[in-house]
């Protein structure tokens, strides 16, 4: 890479994109030929970037930009400022996510742009991608198997990374990603286990009531809240962000993969696993009218596999193996119902207390995603 290969372009013109549904489908170009690429349904995906539909604006504040060499777009980024991060952690954070660049003098000129605004908005540190929080689709791919991504994970080509490091962001955390098969765990061995550990727990697990789904996502937003209170980059959620995220989720959910850990009569874990919606997504390039969603269902039918989007345990119960527990469920009644492979993701790098049940159980981490972090003093 040449000196000035790094330097922001100065032809490149940054513009902001007010609508949303145009600001995920810039995407697209980016991606021509790769075989690997999953589109937005942009129908599905857009209210979460619009200030009047989506809770998460009440507490931040959000830019969204594009980047053109005259008529072309050549790039995008978005730039947040959440007043509840701050509050949490006690610090002045600004995130760009939704990156997507060229070449590296336009990723330069996208996170230069992305410092500026954030530094005008109070931050004093940099961080990404984070596409609006951490709540959502975060990090890049640097490493791992090749494959279309799954659920909310990102997809990027390898050149991102040093794109964005000769920009001077180093790595702030990385997040894992781990896979496992029916056939390649030993389930009699896990079985065993989960057995003696439900006697030794008194841990009864259940399935959500979907008939009584608000009630349900009280009950969930509430542990999410404790479980997750000191894990790095945690954002809490308001009642009605959470809410809205859940039944967003809840249109494409099986029963099979939603359920809650109680102990002495109160709720003390819980797991979300959710169908691989990418298969679906792909089948239908992201577009589900007019003819798309016929394409959309019927590959939702063939899916096998689950994103373990969401699995915890409050922090009194924690290394008394209930994560292993909730795990054994997810799999269990996902194979009762067809699911052979599942990813857990993302997990914390550090994370050893979700790390080891899984790999005791034969998970193995198969991909590796990198947030970045800079400073703006």
């Amino acid at each position: 890479m040449t000196a000035s290969e790094k330097e922001p372009r100065s032809d490149v013109q940054i513009r902001p994109i007010a609508q949303p549904a145009r600001f995920l489908d810039l995407q697209r170009a980016f991606y021509r030929g790769d075989p690997h690429y999953v589109p937005p349904m942009t129908s599905a995906e857009a209210w979460q970037l619009d200030p009047k539909r989506n809770p998460f604006f009440r507490h931040a504040e959000v830019g969204f930009f594009a980047a053109y060499d005259g008529a072309r777009c050549v790039g995008r980024i978005s730039t947040t400022r959440d007043r509840l991060h701050d509050e949490f952690h006690g610090d002045r954070i600004g995130f760009f996510g939704h990156f997507e660049a060229s070449d590296a003098s336009v990723a330069a000129a996208l996170v230069d742009h992305a410092a500026t605004w954030c530094r005008a908005h109070g931050a004093t540190d940099l961080r990404g991608p984070v596409d609006l929080s951490t709540n959502n689709r975060c990090g890049l791919l640097i490493d791992g198997q090749p494959g279309p991504p799954v659920l909310m994970m990102p997809h990027n080509p390898q050149t991102y990374g040093p794109w964005l490091e000769a920009t001077g962001l180093t790595k702030a955390k990385d997040l894992l990603a781990l896979w496992g098969t029916s056939d390649g765990l030993d389930r009699k061995r896990i079985d065993r286990l989960a057995e003696h550990l439900t006697k030794r727990s008194q841990l009864t697990i259940r399935r959500l009531d979907m008939r009584n789904f608000d009630r349900e996502c009280d009950i969930l937003w509430a542990l999410y809240e404790r479980i997750w209170e000191r894990n790095w980059g945690f954002v809490p959620m308001l009642r009605d962000e959470f809410l809205a995220q859940a039944r967003d989720l809840k249109k494409v959910a099986n029963p099979a993969g939603l359920h809650i850990g109680e102990a002495k009569g109160q709720p003390i874990a819980f797991a979300v696993a959710l169908p691989d919606v990418n298969v679906a997504t792909k089948a239908c390039n992201g577009r589900l009218f007019p003819f798309g969603w016929w394409k959309f269902l019927s590959a939702l039918k063939k899916t096998r596999v689950l994103r373990v989007l969401t699995l915890g345990v409050v922090p009194e119960y924690r290394r008394a193996g209930i994560d292993m527990l909730m795990m054994h469920r997810v799999m269990t009644d996902g194979e009762s119902v067809g699911f052979h492979a599942s990813e857990a993701s993302w997990i914390l790098e550090d994370n050893r207390d979700m790390l080891g049940p899984l790999e005791t159980m034969g998970f193995r981490t198969y991909r590796r995603y990198r947030i970045y972090q800079k400073s703006l003093r």
